[in-house]
């Protein structure tokens, strides 16, 4: 995952290509940013359908309501 610093992007910085200096470029960000967003939206569906299958629970179809939009950005 690529630490990214409040000044990321100030001046043109880490809009390179390609990382430099040791600090990531926009690429590197957004990737790791699709990976940490797709990665929430798995869990969030696990936990409705954990929710679901809960013998306590009754009457209430979580990941039907609750489930969220399909992810937008993706890695392909």
């Amino acid at each position: 995952m690529a630490n990214v610093k409040s000044s990321f992007g100030s001046g043109g910085s880490g809009l390179t290509p390609n990382d430099s200096a040791g600090t990531p470029g926009l690429a590197t960000v957004l990737r790791d940013g699709i990976d940490d967003t797709t990665e929430l939206h798995t869990q969030l569906i696990a936990l409705l359908v954990k929710l679901d299958a809960d013998v306590g629970i009754n009457d209430v179809n979580y990941e039907s309501t609750l489930t969220p939009a399909a992810l937008k950005n993706v890695k392909v």
